[in-house]
């Protein structure tokens, strides 16, 4: 992560990977990523996709995932007093996946934590060669429940 002071913090995941040798794997080998389709979800926002289906793009070849989410200490409804006080904050994400067949898959989006100190809603939209598939919401639990992990960010 980056602390950038007044300006806010980035938080950021990247991972590759390639198999050099594919010929006897089977499915469940292959690599598969923090995909979600449901509305509810107690996924980590850096970690994770909030569009993606399940399995899609599963591959037994070559891959690669970055993850970037920035909390910010003022946007737009965090430039009101009484939203901070009331714990809210925002925050912005981009996610990109790269493997044979995911076409450049990317997110964008929107979240606003500490909705009843307790969730975070997102807004999401999703491309594939930069050309538009659809857009989605998201409420996610951002506290640490049993072993779903939270972001992990101090409070400012």
């Amino acid at each position: 992560k980056f602390d950038f002071g007044l300006k806010g913090t980035t938080f950021f995941d990247i991972k590759g990977g390639v198999f050099l040798n594919n010929n006897s794997l089977g499915f469940m080998d292959f690599a598969h990523f923090p995909g979600n389709r449901s509305f509810v979800t107690q996924a980590d926002p850096v970690k994770s996709f909030r569009l993606l289906d399940y399995y899609l793009y599963s591959t037994e070849e070559y891959y690669f995932q970055a993850f970037l989410f920035h909390r910010f200490r003022k946007l737009l409804l965090t430039q009101l007093p009484a939203a901070r006080m009331f714990g809210f904050r925002e925050g912005v994400f981009a996610n990109y996946l790269y493997t044979p067949d995911s076409n450049n898959y990317t997110e964008f989006g929107y979240s606003l934590e500490g909705i009843l100190n307790f969730f975070r809603l997102e807004v999401a939209a999703n491309f594939e060669d930069l050309q538009y598939k659809g857009w989605g919401i998201r409420v996610g639990i951002s506290t640490k429940l049993g072993n779903a992990v939270s972001i992990d960010m101090e409070t400012d």
